[in-house]
C-alpha cells in the first residue's frame, strides 16, 4: 500500500464520536465502530454463549431479539 493509503487507514482508526445526553453539560467520547463489528471481548462472550447453551435455545433467543427490534 502507498503511504497515503496507510495514513487514511490510520486516520479511520482514530475517529471518535462525542455524545452528550444532557445538551452539552457532560460529553462522552467513544471510538467510532462499524455496525455489527464486535470487539475481541464481545466475540469471547459470544463463544461463551455457544459453550453454555444449546443451539435451539440460542436460536430462539435470537428470534425474540429480532422481533423486538
Amino acid at each position: 500500500m502507498s503511504d497515503s493509503v496507510k495514513k487514511w487507514h490510520e486516520m479511520q482508526e482514530d475517529k471518535k464520536i462525542y455524545e452528550s445526553p444532557d445538551g452539552g453539560k457532560t460529553v462522552f467520547e467513544r471510538p467510532l465502530r462499524v455496525p455489527n463489528e464486535l470487539t475481541d471481548d464481545e466475540k469471547k462472550e459470544a463463544y461463551k454463549v455457544l459453550a453454555y447453551y444449546e443451539s435451539n435455545v440460542i436460536l430462539y433467543a435470537a428470534r425474540i431479539l429480532k422481533n423486538t427490534l
